[in-house]
């Protein structure tokens, strides 16, 4: 039995894969990624494989910066590592 986070991951993955590649999608993900309070505490814009995330306070930033590694593999695993080659964090 898989667990509901994995389940989860695999539908909304899945769904995504069939939608274009666009900054929504991406923002979208992000969101997704991220979770609600980080979703709304940030900005994000995608430029040709490189997500750039701007946070809204200095406390979000170091939040952000300490939360790098695990936004970035959540992101990735939502829209494909080949999408998001670089995640800025501002």
């Amino acid at each position: 039995m898989d667990a509901l986070h994995s389940t989860a991951t695999h539908a909304l993955r899945t769904l995504l894969a069939g939608q274009p590649t666009t900054p929504a999608k991406i923002a979208f993900a992000w969101r997704m990624a991220a979770g609600p309070a980080l979703g709304r505490a940030t900005d994000v814009e995608w430029r040709e494989g490189v997500l750039i995330v701007r946070a809204r306070t200095p406390a979000w930033l170091k939040e952000l910066r300490h939360a790098r590694p695990i936004l970035t593999a959540r992101v990735r695993e939502l829209v494909g590592a080949e999408v998001i080659k670089k995640l800025i964090i501002e």
